[in-house]
């Protein structure tokens, strides 16, 4: 039997912004159905990892793979088609505020697509309510709470049926409870659907529910991939001080005594 293609694949990409190295020769390899979620700091570069396998950055260098095609050297009109098969929800959900919830969701049907509008309905409407969102078609999103947006956000990000979700930060700005809720329901909609998806989070709690595997990112470098379980036991102490919440190890070394010393 021939082992399945890696649906994503970054071989030593580096990336900078200005003076800010953001990544520094990251390879990682995503297997299809899986649960990466990639932690580390804000600003450590996790959605910056997102965004150049939508294609939306280019790596300064490096290649990125989605199955067989190089992201970084496809052209405008091939790397379009790439991306109906890649869904992204980002992390304040991007809705249009001028658009209804329906409007919003079928979006990327209508501008990437032929569809009629009898399809597109149909195809919204069960995305909605796999979301738990049908009643809500007709609402602006300043009408909808922080959880209901994400919640539209990720119907959006299904109706092309992706084989890939990309999630930037899904809990940010949710309470306790309703962070849990979409965990659980990106966990539902990924294995009901069949889809890989890759989550940047620093969100602790969300990052070891939703994981079947976990990366942890750290000065432009991967420092450690493992299940969760197994991340939980690291010996790395940056690992296990992110991990832990502690402000005792390396990864706040010299900028504490700078804030004791103020």
């Amino acid at each position: 039997m021939s082992t399945p293609v890696d649906i994503v694949e970054l071989r030593d990409v580096h990336m900078q912004f200005e003076e800010k190295k953001v990544l520094d020769g990251v390879s990682l390899r995503i297997e299809p159905q899986e649960r990466l979620v990639i932690m580390g700091q804000s600003g450590s570069g996790k959605s910056t990892i997102l965004r150049l396998i939508l294609g939306t950055l280019r790596p300064d260098s490096g290649s990125i793979f989605f199955k067989r095609f190089e992201i970084t050297r496809l052209r405008r009109r091939k790397l379009q088609q790439v991306r109906r098969h890649i869904g992204m929800v980002y992390q304040y959900s991007a809705l249009l505020s001028s658009r209804n919830v329906r409007d919003n969701v079928a979006l990327p049907l209508e501008e990437l697509t032929d569809k009629s509008r009898s399809e597109i309905d149909k195809i919204v409407d069960e995305k909605l309510e796999l979301v738990g969102m049908e009643d809500s078609k007709e609402l602006l999103p300043e009408e909808l709470s922080g959880g209901m947006r994400k919640r539209v956000a990720l119907a959006r990000a299904l109706v092309l049926e992706p084989e890939l979700i990309l999630l930037d930060e899904p809990s940010a700005g949710l309470d306790p409870v309703i962070a849990s809720v979409i965990d659980e329901l990106i966990i539902s909609l990924t294995e009901k659907s069949k889809v890989t998806s890759i989550t940047a989070t620093h969100e602790m709690d969300s990052a070891f529910r939703i994981a079947t595997r976990m990366a942890m990112l750290y000065q432009g470098k991967i420092i450690e991939e493992a299940k969760p379980e197994e991340f939980k036991q690291s010996k790395n102490p940056v690992v296990a001080q992110f991990v832990s919440g502690s402000t005792e190890g390396p990864i706040l070394e010299g900028s504490l005594d700078a804030i004791t010393k103020k």
